[in-house]
């Protein structure tokens, strides 16, 4: 008889271990495992009960949290100091709240110097539990976590938004209470209800900012390479890395002349066509006489990889020695050409358009949004050209 007690013992001892082992990884923290035995015995006197229990008190299980990675991101270099920011999702894993620790650093840059990653908190904390049997698709049951003080079940609190089976819901509603079960209820409907041992899995979102440091190279990338590394409690963690790339525009400004009346030139010889109209233009080796009537070209080129903006020109007009024509094209002073070759005429007159013509200074504001009051922008690879007359004083 003792050893079929014995025998009995033991094999309660081993289911129990079992299901402790087993609740470690499919039931919630805190939950409180309650095993009652029953012995029914005659003592001469009558039939009589007595009843043992134990409680076990499930145990944290850190889990490594999941991130969601960002797609790589690029915007236009504006300075040092550029910044762009990228947002992660940060999803808790195991079976109760942590506080996870989130770190980023640079791990390569080109093209700059100085650049750095920060994030907006160091540390998330994240709720976590798994669902019992009764759950319905929009009301989750779920063990207490022991605690009916703190509006929240193993750190999930309404508002939160959490991951069950792949979907991702806010939550709107909780039971706290001490002992037993509690409830989560969600916004919206589950695709089906979860069975018993569903983790319930908080989620937040963690801006990164990589700010991109000073240019070396005007005209060529910045690259940034950050990893952002989310670590559990228990020191398990994993990384991503996203890449930034600041662009950078590179305008150079390159002054052209043809003679109209006597055509001649010897040096930088370029084609450009105006108004229908192909010529030759020199950067040096024109010649003229009084009365010859110039042709001024000004050729703006971004040959970097990013915009460049607020484009104007400013051209001083040597007028001891000529006058503006200011009728030149169909009764206009200037003819612009865009990126595209589309040509219109401006005045230079302190009008509406992007010309003016001020003492000896001829200003253009150019580029795309160009206007009278302010310059516009020439793309990556673009280019455009304003052009003049003038006449030789006699």
């Amino acid at each position: 008889m003792r050893k079929f007690i014995s025998i009995i013992a033991l094999f309660f001892l081993f289911t129990l271990c079992v299901h402790i082992g087993r609740a470690l990884a499919d039931v919630a923290a805190n939950s409180q495992i309650v095993s009652e035995a029953t012995l029914t015995f005659d003592d001469g006197s009558g039939s009589q009960t007595v009843t043992a229990s134990v409680t076990v008190t499930v145990s944290h299980v850190p889990g490594i949290p999941t991130i969601d990675s960002p797609a790589d991101g690029t915007i236009a270099y504006a300075g040092a100091g550029t910044e762009l920011d990228f947002t992660y999702i940060i999803t808790a894993n195991g079976n109760g709240p942590d506080t996870y620790t989130i770190a980023s650093s640079v791990t390569g840059q080109t093209n700059t110097s100085g650049a750095n990653a920060t994030l907006a908190s160091s540390t998330v904390d994240l709720g976590a539990t798994v669902t019992v049997s009764g759950s319905t698709d929009s009301v989750l049951q779920v063990p207490s976590d022991g605690d009916d003080t703190d509006s929240s079940v193993n750190g999930i609190a309404v508002g939160d938004t959490v991951v069950v089976d792949g979907e991702t819901r806010t939550v709107t509603a909780i039971s706290d209470p001490a002992t037993g079960t509690a409830t989560i209820t969600l916004s919206a409907a589950l695709s089906a209800a979860p069975t018993a041992g569903v983790s319930i899995l908080e989620q937040a979102t963690v801006t990164l900012t990589v700010s991109s440091g000073t240019v070396v190279t005007t005209g060529t990338d910045i690259v940034v390479t950050a990893q952002t590394t989310a670590s559990s409690s228990a020191g398990s963690s994993t990384a991503d890395e996203v890449q930034a790339t600041y662009t950078s525009g590179s305008a150079t400004l390159t002054k052209y002349v043809r003679n109209v009346t006597d055509p001649n030139g010897t040096t930088g010889a370029t084609s450009f066509t105006v108004n229908s109209d192909t010529n030759d233009y020199y950067t040096d080796g024109v010649t003229g006489v009084p009365g010859d009537t110039l042709e001024y070209l000004l050729l703006v080129e971004n040959a970097g990889s990013g915009d460049v903006t607020d484009c104007a020109i400013d051209d001083v007009l040597p007028a001891d020695f000529v006058t503006l024509v200011t009728d030149a094209y169909s009764g206009y002073a200037v003819t612009y050409v865009a990126a595209d070759s589309t040509e219109s005429t401006l005045s230079q007159d302190a009008d509406a358009d992007a010309a003016t013509l001020s003492g000896t200074t001829l200003t253009v504001n150019v580029g795309t949004g160009a206007s009278s009051t302010s310059g516009g922008t020439v793309a990556a690879t673009e280019s455009i050209f304003i052009v003049y007359q003038v006449t030789i004083n006699n």
